[in-house]
C-alpha cells in the first residue's frame, strides 16, 4: 500500500500536468464559456495539490502508523475521484452535451474526502506533536 500512494500521486501529477495542458491549448479550441472553463480549471488545480499531498504523505509514511496512512491517502484518493473526476466529466458533458444529471452529487462528496483527509492529517501531526 505504500508504494501505492506514491505511485497514485506521481500519477496524479502527470494527468494534472497533461490536463491542465490540454485546458490551456485544446480545451479553449473547444469552448471559451466560462461556465465551462471554470469547473476544469478546479479540478486540475486539485488534481496537482492533492497529486502533490499524496507524495509528501508518501515520503513521511514512516511517521505514520499504517491506518492513519491509509485513511489519509484512501480520502486523498477518493476525493481525486470524485471531486476532480465528476468535475472533468460535467465539463465534458458541457463540450459534448451529454448529460449525468447524479454526477453534480459526486462533487461534494469529493470535497468532504479532501477536507477529511486534510482533518485527519492535522489530528495526526498534532498527536505526533503531543507524545
Amino acid at each position: 500500500m505504500y508504494r501505492f500512494f506514491g505511485a497514485l500521486g506521481a500519477l496524479a501529477m502527470a494527468v494534472g500536468i497533461l490536463a491542465g495542458a490540454f485546458g490551456a491549448h485544446g480545451l479553449q479550441r473547444l469552448t471559451t464559456d466560462p461556465a465551462v472553463m471554470e469547473p476544469y480549471k478546479t479540478a486540475v488545480q486539485y488534481l496537482l495539490w492533492h497529486g502533490l499531498a499524496l507524495l509528501l504523505l508518501w515520503t513521511a509514511r514512516e511517521r505514520f502508523s499504517d491506518k492513519h496512512f491509509l485513511w489519509t491517502g484512501s480520502c486523498f484518493q477518493c476525493g481525486i475521484v470524485l471531486f476532480c473526476g465528476s468535475l472533468f466529466l460535467i465539463t465534458a458533458g458541457k463540450i459534448f452535451n451529454f448529460s449525468l444529471p447524479w454526477i453534480v452529487y459526486l462533487t461534494p462528496v469529493g470535497g468532504l474526502f479532501f477536507v477529511a483527509g486534510w482533518v485527519l492529517l492535522f489530528w495526526v501531526l498534532i498527536r505526533k506533536q503531543r507524545n
